[in-house]
């Protein structure tokens, strides 16, 4: 999670009287930024808290950006069901996660690594917290950022972060992390 991108994007989102009561951390470490999402917790509304996450994430360059891309590219004129059901058979693809769509025409994404008979968490900052920091759920908004960039170029399709469904690191490992998405264009 890139604090400076967190705050441009609260800035940008949060009326001036909320954002007033935002305590910005100087230094960047991962309490500084489990100390932030607990404000947005606290001062913001989960709408709003989707809005902001979704536009954060890391890897949204590189040789899963690329891949991703050239995925949509190679399967532009397929529904996007079809294009889901591909992407999950798609070994190769770099930053990838199962997914679904639904019935009701959302998606849902997860993931999570097994890991002692649970599920463990696959963002780096997180590994880095002591094992006893409680991590909200709205700190893994920032992986469904991450998600919604990736499968917006595979999917050809807009998402909007609709749900944090669970989370490797807010459920203790108990529950693997889940993202349900709006398709929005």
């Amino acid at each position: 999670m890139n604090l400076k991108k967190l705050k441009r994007t609260i800035e940008k989102e949060i009326p001036a009287e909320t954002l007033a009561r935002f305590d910005f951390p100087r230094d960047a470490t991962p309490e500084s930024a489990v100390a932030i999402i607990n404000q947005m917790d606290a001062l913001l509304s989960e709408e709003q808290r989707l809005a902001i996450m979704q536009e954060q994430g890391c890897c949204k360059t590189g040789k899963g950006d690329k891949a991703h891309r050239a995925f949509g590219r190679a399967h532009a004129g397929k529904a996007t069901g079809e294009k889901a059901r591909l992407l999950n058979d798609e070994t190769n693809m770099p930053h990838r996660a199962p997914c679904r769509l639904n019935p009701d025409g959302t998606l849902s994404v997860w993931w999570g690594f097994g890991r002692d008979g649970g599920f463990g968490c696959v963002c780096g900052i997180v590994k880095e917290l002591p094992e006893t920091t409680r991590v909200p759920a709205t700190f893994c908004g920032c992986c469904g950022g991450h998600i919604r960039h990736n499968y917006q170029n595979s999917l050809g399709v807009k998402l909007r972060l609709k749900k944090i469904v669970s989370s490797a690191a807010s459920s203790g490992g108990k529950k693997h992390c889940e993202f349900l998405y709006e398709i929005v264009g």
